[in-house]
Formats: structure tokens, sequence, C-alpha cells
């Protein structure tokens, strides 16, 4: 698989936490970050996603990273386009930032050869 990485991605992960006395409490934590291709959705894909509520999508690709598939793959993961910090404004997403995404349908480790993942985002619109 050929592709160009050229847009830097970070990746936000919600992780809860058992605090005796308290319950469950959840933050969002830095996951890493990778340089990936970055394939806006146009035409017929556009169209598509709109007919499903999704506004703006984006198929990415990018290198393996075991660690970001298992979070990928098992939590809540938002994926913050050209790295951009402040998409977890107040401990929580912040879904009026333009570069905040979330994970649409689930990541593939492309030919199951841990070399490279692929996965569609869409803009995180909050719960």
């Amino acid at each position: 698989m050929k592709f160009n990485p050229t847009v830097k991605i970070s990746f936000w992960a919600k992780e809860g936490t058992y605090v005796p006395g308290q319950g469950q409490t959840s933050e969002w934590k830095d996951a890493g970050s990778l340089y990936c291709e970055w394939r806006g959705a146009y035409g017929d894909k556009a169209s598509a996603a709109q007919a499903l509520g999704v506004n703006e999508s984006a198929t990415i690709r990018t290198f393996y990273h075991p660690d970001i598939y298992d979070k990928l793959s098992t939590v809540q993961v938002i994926i913050a386009k050209h790295g951009d910090a402040n998409v977890i404004k107040n401990g929580i997403p912040d879904k009026n930032n333009p570069n905040c995404y979330g994970l649409w349908g689930g990541v593939d480790n492309a030919k199951e050869a841990n070399l490279y993942m692929e996965f569609r985002v869409r803009r995180y619109e909050g719960k």
C-alpha cells in the first residue's frame, strides 16, 4: 500500500478508573500522534454519508502502531487533525473545534500485516 503521510493526527482515548468510595470516573488521555494521509469525502461518498447524518468525514491511512490500534479497537477515541491539542476543552471533546473527529466504523490492520492502518472518521458532534 502506498500513501503520502502529510497530516499529523493525535489520538485522545477515553479511559475509565474506579475510585473506591466515589465510583467510576473517566478522562481523556493523550494516546500518541502519527502522520497520515487524510482523504476527505466528496462526490458519492459525501452524499452517502450525508444520507446517514454525517456532515463531514474522511478516510485515514497511517502507519500501524499496536497501542493506538488497540485503543481504536477497544475504547472511545477522539482524533485531532493537525495534532490540535485544543480538541479536549475542560476535560471533554470540543464539538465546536473543526479539528475534532471521532472514529466512524472500525479500524483495519491492512492485510493483517502490522504495517498500515486504515479507518474512517467523522466530525465530532457530541452526545
